[in-house]
């Protein structure tokens, strides 16, 4: 990469929220006893308990508080450890767990907890680090969470829970039908803010505006020397940029390389921006600083991005995969990768706003492109797209309004109707799952008309039912007709009863005290 095209990508250290642990070195042992007194050796300074996972707890060595009940559960962080056994609990600051199937599962485990395996690399490692982790530490607080426009639930309806599923450290849980993230487990992976499809789960280290208008900036000085469109290769600060500080020099010119805390803290925003600035392609390098993250979220995320791009006439796979710590394997790779069409770069400023992003990005590429297509379809598990509406079924009984996260599904306000704007739709499922009749289809699309997608568009429309004693609109022809077809058996709604369901709220109260008071 030109010097510089390196230099234009520096940036200030940049503002962050900290996390903060403190521990005392209470480490808890989890093994045999041959594996317990093996270790102690290497874990001097430290107050050490111990549960034995074989019937040889008294040759454990002296110094250790040694457990010998089961434990039922872990749960915690680096200094805030707590375990449950059967009749007691323990808390502990750190956890060596050296038995066969660790206690807690997640994929990534939490800060202070280790469970090297039969990996004997690995447990000279944690061994050799175990004594450093006394004292207070800080991490950054990596996302920034939005609730008003989080698509995770509405009055009891479940909608989408993408970002539970994908994060790899259980850090993120349902509470009160918002999503609750642990700062204290998350370890900013990024998958969250990937998968999200309303921008409610973000990456705050950095921002999406400070990644865009850095790489803006080293593209724009790298066009200042090359005409050629740029290779951009996402890597990681960890093992990427070490094999990058020995070996980079190998690369060609025509790569920029663009560093970040996570290859999972940019996503399909970041990457068709990229090529809407002018590059010719975009490879994320997984260079395997994450042995327990197989980033299957961000891989699917490149799947849909290219799907999109084949839309517009791109060639396959623009926004590229490659994982290995080979520089030369990776040389070779990008010397073999699609190139995007050539097109005039976009001008246009990052902001930190993620679906805008991905829209500036969209409609600029379908400009300078040859396609013609007026949408394109996508999977239904996108985060563009309509619903269609079955007006044969749909009784405007306005659940789907009710539960909509952002907006896009409206009331007529004093006129039976089901109204919808497709550019504020997020697809999350809501009000399909909400509506009562089954009405509700979504159709996973990215339509290029933004007059069509920006004006509210009617779904359904029915004429006003009026109160058959005082003539008021309070409901619509099909939902009473639904009503008293469904309820006209029933041995309640007999005779009258059944006529005052075609009365408003007003005029039903007094035709039941009528009823009740009988003739005079």
């Amino acid at each position: 990469m030109h010097k510089v095209v390196e230099q234009a990508g520096e940036i200030d250290v940049l503002p962050m929220d900290l996390v903060e642990f403190n521990s005392t070195g209470h480490l808890l042992i989890i093994a045999t006893a041959q594996h317990i007194n093996a270790v102690l050796p290497h874990l001097s300074g430290l107050t050490i308990s111990a549960v034995c996972t074989d019937d040889n707890a008294n040759s454990v060595l002296d110094g250790v508080n040694v457990i010998t009940t089961a434990i039922q559960t872990i749960e915690g962080w680096l200094g805030e450890f707590l375990v449950e056994f059967e009749s007691q609990q323990l808390k502990v600051d750190l956890v060596l767990d050296l038995s066969d199937s660790p206690i807690v599962k997640s994929t990534v485990l939490p800060l202070g907890y280790f469970a090297p395996g039969d990996n004997a690399q690995a447990l000279a490692e944690t061994l050799q680090q175990l004594p450093d982790l006394v004292g207070t530490f800080d991490k950054p607080k990596y996302f920034d969470y939005k609730a008003s426009i989080c698509a995770h639930s509405r009055r009891g309806v479940k909608g989408c829970q993408q970002c539970m599923d994908a994060c790899p450290a259980d850090a993120i849980s349902s509470a009160n039908e918002l999503v609750l993230v642990n700062p204290s487990l998350c370890q900013g992976c990024g998958s969250c803010a990937t998968v999200c499809p309303s921008g409610a789960m973000t990456y705050a280290l950095p921002t999406l505006d400070v990644s865009l208008n850095r790489l803006r900036k080293m593209m724009l000085a790298y066009a200042a020397i090359d005409n050629t469109a740029p290779h951009i290769v996402i890597h990681d600060l960890a093992k990427g940029q070490l094999l990058l500080d020995a070996l980079g020099h190998q690369l060609p010119d025509d790569i920029i390389l663009f560093s970040i805390e996570e290859i999972g803290a940019v996503g399909m925003a970041f990457w068709l921006n990229a090529l809407a600035y002018g590059a010719g392609g975009v490879t994320i390098w997984d260079a395997g600083s994450h042995d327990d993250h197989d980033w299957l979220e961000l891989q699917q995320e490149i799947e849909k991005t290219n799907e999109m791009l084949a839309g517009l006439a791109f060639a396959d796979e623009v926004v590229n995969w490659f994982a290995g710590n080979d520089i030369n394997k990776l040389t070779e790779f990008l010397a073999n990768t699609n190139k995007a069409l050539a097109i005039e770069a976009a001008t246009y400023a990052g902001l930190d706003d993620k679906r805008r992003m991905i829209k500036l990005a969209m409609h600029h590429l379908h400009q300078h492109t040859e396609s013609t297509t007026e949408a394109l379809v996508l999977a239904n598990n996108s985060a563009f797209g309509e619903i269609k509406v079955n007006t044969q079924t749909c009784t405007l009984c306005m659940s789907c309004v009710s539960v909509c996260p952002v907006g896009a599904v409206l009331d007529g306000v004093d006129k039976p109707q089901l109204n919808f704007i497709e550019d504020l739709c997020v697809q999350c499922g809501l009000c399909e799952q909400a509506c009562p009749e089954n009405a509700i289809e979504l159709n996973g699309r990215f339509l290029f008309d933004t007059e069509i997608v920006r004006k509210p568009r009617l779904l359904h429309e029915e004429p006003v039912f009026h109160c058959i004693s005082c003539n008021k609109g309070f409901a619509t022809k099909t939902m009473i007709d639904t009503m008293t077809e469904k309820l006209k058996d029933h041995h309640m709604f007999q005779g009258a009863a059944l006529e005052r369901l075609k009365m408003c709220e007003d005029c039903r109260v007094k035709a039941m005290v009528k009823d009740e008071q009988g003739p005079r």
